[in-house]
């Protein structure tokens, strides 16, 4: 790995826009313990190294999100050659000449098209997994790498101290609003301390207010208030949930709420927050597997187990099936590669990993 990875760390500053050029690493062969994994490699991994939004609409769609999730996954199972593939696959599509990410890459009549604006969660996750690497791994390039998306992430990506959810990364205009569950405290404890970042980010949760056992959405900086959904998806509330407990504050209410509509069951995607009923008829696998995230932090370990069993039971069960492992609805092939892989990092967790997404 250190023999190319210099190369390619030169060029990261030209490397922006459109670009049609193939990475320098195909995806490895590689049998995975994990079933999930086996479909996110058959289906949602292409050729060129870019994992696939999903596999009708959007397979020409390839997201952050998505590259950020599986670098945490690789370097807690430490996979080194394919993190170091990944990263080639980062610097070659997804960084700006301003060291922040575009969220999306397109495929469009053969050409790969970058959005102009990154997202604040995306470029943290992918520094935490970067930070992390350099540590398990031994590669300096990593830390420079992720120290030049920190330094962007803590003076072009905040507005009075405080994150905001994405950039226009050619005008440098940004959002004034920042999105309660982006405060990850994982990545934001590992960038320099430069900023006061971490202790801002700590305190909006501290101060936000609560609804019940709900918690605020988001926070406007412009007006200096939180905002709340009528309708709670429960996706956001979870990873709220999981950045409280990072940063050690109490989700009592919260983890009630939860354990009473698990143990009723099912834990439904939507909520009316008036009143706490379910709003819509369908689980989510995305949910089940923060809340193993969230659970986990909280030390429920045996209720993480029960989740975990319940999430298991979305994967498509038939063995013989080509979809076997992935959560996807085999009769419309809806599927997502976030209701993939955060199951994935959710089983390397169960584990005894030490990631949080």
């Amino acid at each position: 790995m250190r023999n190319f990875f210099p190369l390619f760390l030169s060029c990261l500053l030209v490397l922006s826009g459109c670009t049609g050029e193939q990475p320098k690493a195909k995806p490895q062969d590689y049998e995975s313990e994990f079933p999930v994994e086996s479909f996110i490699r058959t289906h949602l991994l292409a050729e060129n190294g870019l994992l696939r939004t999903n596999v009708t609409n959007r397979h020409n769609e390839f997201l952050s999100e998505s590259i950020g999730l599986y670098l945490l996954f690789l370097v807690e199972r430490n996979r080194e050659q394919e993190f170091a593939d990944q990263i080639v696959v980062l610097t070659d599509y997804f960084l700006d000449e301003s060291n922040l990410l575009s969220w999306r890459v397109e495929k469009k009549n053969e050409e790969l098209i970058t959005s102009p604006v990154n997202a604040w969660i995306d470029d943290a996750r992918i520094v935490h997994a970067l930070y992390l690497a350099a540590k398990s791994f031994d590669e300096p390039t990593y830390i420079e790498l992720a120290n030049n998306i920190s330094e962007s992430l803590s003076t072009i990506a905040i507005k009075d101290g405080l994150p905001v959810d994405y950039v226009d990364l050619k005008t440098k205009e940004s959002s004034d609003v920042i999105t309660l569950s982006y405060l990850d405290e994982a990545a934001l404890k590992l960038m320099p301390n430069s900023s006061n970042l971490y202790s801002n980010s700590k305190n909006l949760l501290v101060e936000a207010p609560t609804d019940g056992p709900f918690f605020a959405k988001a926070y406007s900086i412009k007006d200096q208030a939180y905002t709340f959904d009528d309708e709670i998806n429960m996706i956001d509330q979870l990873y709220v949930a999981l950045r409280y407990e990072q940063f050690s504050l109490s989700t009592d209410r919260f983890y009630t709420f939860f354990k009473e509509a698990f143990e009723t069951g099912p834990v439904y995607g939507r909520y009316d927050r008036s009143n706490g009923t379910p709003t819509v008829t369908y689980e989510s696998q995305a949910v089940y597997a923060l809340a193993v995230f969230y659970l986990l932090e909280r030390g429920e370990d045996e209720l993480a187990e029960m989740v975990m069993k319940r999430l298991r039971d979305l994967a498509v069960q038939d063995e013989s099936s080509d979809y076997y492992g992935g959560f996807i609805d085999v009769s419309t092939q809806h599927t997502h590669s976030f209701d993939n892989l955060l199951p994935l990092l959710a089983e390397g967790r169960l584990l005894g990993g030490y990631i949080v997404p």
